[in-house]
């Protein structure tokens, strides 16, 4: 699945509150950001590959994580 499709499909079910929605990955990314030094790009790509290895991901990393690079 290419990044647009994933961000297109996480829109598409978004969800802005609780443990796993966006405020909350927002919150965990700015945390990993800021204490790790990784560029937003970085972790988007991390985010990105982690999707297909990791079965428990909570994929709307990945579009938190893009909002935050296109200040959205």
């Amino acid at each position: 699945m290419t990044l647009e499709k994933m961000i297109e499909k996480e829109k598409a079910c978004r969800r802005e509150d609780g443990r796993y929605g966006i405020a909350a990955c927002k919150e965990a990314i700015e945390f990993e950001h800021q204490r790790e030094k990784y560029s937003y790009f970085t972790l988007l790509e991390r985010y990105y590959n982690r999707r297909v290895t990791d079965v428990y991901f909570n994929r709307r990393m990945v579009l938190a994580c893009w909002e935050l690079l296109n200040d959205e």
